[in-house]
């Protein structure tokens, strides 16, 4: 068995943006990427990344969302939009030699894979597993939450000092109420978003999306599960269930007691099992 553990390098994405992103694991095992969700960083699944038991089943890859954390933010619109965000993931991919991967996804990251499937076709991905995310973007008005609500007028204001008082709130949204975030997380946390112009946040945020190729294979072949937070600020768990079983032709959905929106990171244990048992159930 051979693991390497790589410090991360910088992709080219078709447009010129730089894009970080890193491996680590086996990598002749099912591959699994890694998609944060708005204004975060890869680093938020050092649970998955450094774990030994997912390191020797599958192989890991995670990056930096294009206007987040290491990697470029281009201050144009047009540069946030469905293809540009497929040639990410596809750049990224390609530079770690990988083919029809699964894709584990936080919270906005969800709405990457639709994106590579529309511009790659439904063989693309082997799986979308969703920790405190969603399908498309299409759909997250009938399962967000009033909380993240409140919040999202203050991340897409161009007002600083507003921005200021409330990417804290934001960043603890991120977790149950009832969980402490070690001081270190949280300021690694802020730090993926605080450097941004607003351009990049309200792109992020305000993007459209075409559901049309990734529903036609979420109806037939495209399996999903989600890993959902009971006590999520940001997304109504019964709403969710309740539209994967409507929806989604291949489906599980997992809730996890006292826990918010990053059940990675808050429950790794029981999401890093689950995440294993899915990939290997799934695998080809």
């Amino acid at each position: 068995m051979s693991i390497d553990i790589s410090p991360g390098q910088f992709v080219t994405s078709a447009d010129g943006t730089k894009i970080w992103a890193a491996a680590a694991g086996n990598p002749s095992k099912p591959a699994v990427v890694f998609i944060h969700g708005f204004a975060c960083i890869a680093d938020a699944f050092e649970k998955q990344y450094t774990n030994a038991t997912m390191l020797e089943n599958l192989y890991i890859i995670r990056y930096d969302v294009r206007g987040c954390g290491r990697s470029e933010g281009p201050l144009r619109g047009d540069a946030y939009s469905s293809e540009r965000q497929a040639e990410d993931f596809k750049a990224v991919i390609d530079a770690y030699k990988v083919t029809k991967p699964f894709a584990a996804t936080w919270s906005l990251g969800g709405i990457v894979p639709p994106d590579v499937i529309g511009k790659y076709g439904a063989d693309s991905l082997a799986g979308h597993i969703m920790m405190g995310s969603f399908p498309h973007r299409n759909m997250h008005s009938e399962v967000v939450h009033p909380v993240i609500l409140s919040i999202i007028p203050g991340l897409m204001t161009e007002d600083i000092a507003l921005f200021a008082n409330t990417l804290p709130d934001f960043v603890l949204s991120c977790v149950a109420p009832s969980y402490k975030l070690p001081y270190d997380v949280y300021t690694k946390w802020l730090g993926g978003a605080a450097p941004r112009a607003p351009i990049v946040r309200q792109s992020m945020l305000g993007r459209g999306q075409d559901d049309t190729a990734v529903m036609a294979a979420a109806t037939s072949s495209l399996p999903y599960m989600a890993i959902q937070g009971e006590v999520d600020q940001h997304l109504i768990p019964p709403k969710l269930e309740k539209w994967m079983k409507e929806h989604l032709a291949i489906s599980e959905f997992h809730l996890l007691k006292d826990v918010g929106h990053a059940p990675f990171f808050e429950a790794p244990d029981v999401t890093n099992k689950l995440i294993l048992e899915f990939v290997k159930k799934y695998s080809a």
